[in-house]
């Protein structure tokens, strides 16, 4: 059986973009926003999530202006077909109803 908090971790559609995001490349934050189109804050709280489930791991800090800006990447990978898989299920889904 999934652990409840991997299944938790993958319950916004944010958050699996990340994790493709974070599989291509290491990204921060900040870089996250601009793809998923939410704020900074709401991306931080996502990020967390996935770095709380064990699903990325900081691997660089930037140093921005007056701040440090935190690099992270995936534990694993596959990311990019999981969501290719479920963007066809999805498709199929739809297509049947």
């Amino acid at each position: 059986m999934l652990d409840p908090r991997f299944m938790s971790a993958l319950g916004h559609p944010a958050r699996l973009q990340a994790l493709v995001l974070f599989e291509r490349q290491p990204a921060s934050a900040r870089e996250l926003s601009e793809v998923v189109a939410l704020s900074p804050t709401a991306t931080s709280y996502h990020v967390r999530k996935l770095m709380e489930a064990g699903l990325i791991v900081q691997v660089d800090t930037r140093h921005r202006r007056a701040f440090e800006e935190r690099v992270w990447r995936t534990t694993a990978t596959g990311w990019s077909q999981l969501e290719a898989l479920l963007a066809d299920v999805a498709q199929r889904s739809a297509g049947s109803t």
